[in-house]
C-alpha cells in the first residue's frame, strides 16, 4: 500500500470516527449520483429493474435520495443472486415510463455521477430510446456527460482497483447493502467525501466550473465525443 493509498484509509477511519459523534451538515444539493441494477449487461436486451438517484452538496455530503424498482416489461430477472430482486419483486413496480418525470424531476440542476458512468448511462439512455420510439440499437454509445467516478478515484490515487468495493475497503468505509441501487449511489458519495479529504470544497467548486448541469428538458443524447468530465482537477 503506497504511503497518500495508507493516509486516505487511516483519514476515513478517523473521519468516520469523527462523524459517527457529529454528523456532517448537509447543504444545498449539487451534484447526484446514480446507480442502476440491471438484467444484464446489453443495453439491446437487458433492462434496468432498479433506479436511484442520491444527492449531495458542493462538499459531497449526501442531502437525500430517490429510489425504485422497475418493472422490466417481461423481461425475465436471472441474475438475481448478484443484488437479490426477483421477478416477484418488479411484478407490480412502476416502468421506466411511469417514473421517468419523477426521475429527471428530482435530478434537474444536478451535475450527474455514477460509479463505471459509461454503463448506466447507456442502460438509462436505451430505457429512454425505448419510452421515446427511438431505434438506435446498432449505434454508438452517446449520452449527457456524467462525471465517472472512477477517473475521480484514478487521479487521487496512483494505483486500483478502482472499482466502488475495493475503493471503501481503502478507505476504511462500509455498504453492507452492495448491489442495492441506493445503497451503492449512498457509498459512492461516501466515498467521494472521504477521497477527497481537506480537498471536498476545492474540488467540488473545479466540478462545479468544469461541468454541466442535467435540465429536465434536455435530452439524454449528447454527441459522443463530449468527454466524461472531470478535466484535472
Amino acid at each position: 500500500m503506497s504511503v497518500w493509498a495508507s493516509w486516505l484509509k487511516t483519514m476515513g477511519f478517523l473521519e468516520n470516527l469523527l462523524n459517527r459523534y457529529t454528523p456532517r451538515m448537509s447543504g444545498k444539493p449539487v451534484f447526484a449520483v446514480i446507480d442502476t441494477e440491471t438484467t444484464g449487461f446489453n443495453k439491446r436486451y437487458d433492462r434496468i429493474i432498479e433506479l436511484a438517484a442520491v444527492r449531495a452538496d458542493a462538499y459531497f455530503n449526501p442531502v437525500d435520495s430517490w429510489h425504485t424498482l422497475l418493472n422490466p416489461d417481461g423481461k425475465a430477472i436471472k441474475n438475481s443472486h448478484i443484488h437479490g430482486i426477483t421477478n416477484d419483486m418488479v411484478a407490480t413496480a412502476p416502468t421506466f415510463n411511469d417514473v421517468y418525470g419523477g426521475f429527471t424531476s428530482y435530478i434537474d440542476g444536478m451535475q450527474l455521477f455514477a460509479h463505471n458512468a459509461p454503463f448506466d448511462s447507456k442502460m438509462i439512455v436505451a430505457e429512454f430510446d425505448r419510452m421515446s420510439g427511438v431505434d438506435d440499437d446498432e449505434g454508438e454509445d452517446e449520452f449527457f456527460p456524467f462525471i465517472d467516478t472512477i477517473d475521480l478515484a484514478k487521479q487521487m490515487l496512483d494505483r486500483g482497483p478502482y472499482n466502488l468495493p475495493a475503493l471503501l475497503d481503502r478507505l476504511g468505509l462500509d455498504n453492507p447493502d452492495a448491489h442495492a441501487a441506493v445503497a451503492d449511489a449512498t457509498a459512492t458519495v461516501n466515498m467521494l467525501h472521504s477521497l477527497f479529504g481537506f480537498k471536498r470544497g476545492e474540488i467540488g467548486r473545479k466540478i462545479l466550473r468544469q461541468g454541466q448541469a442535467f435540465r429536465a428538458t434536455n435530452t439524454w443524447r449528447v454527441s459522443h465525443a463530449a468527454p466524461l468530465l472531470p478535466r484535472e482537477i
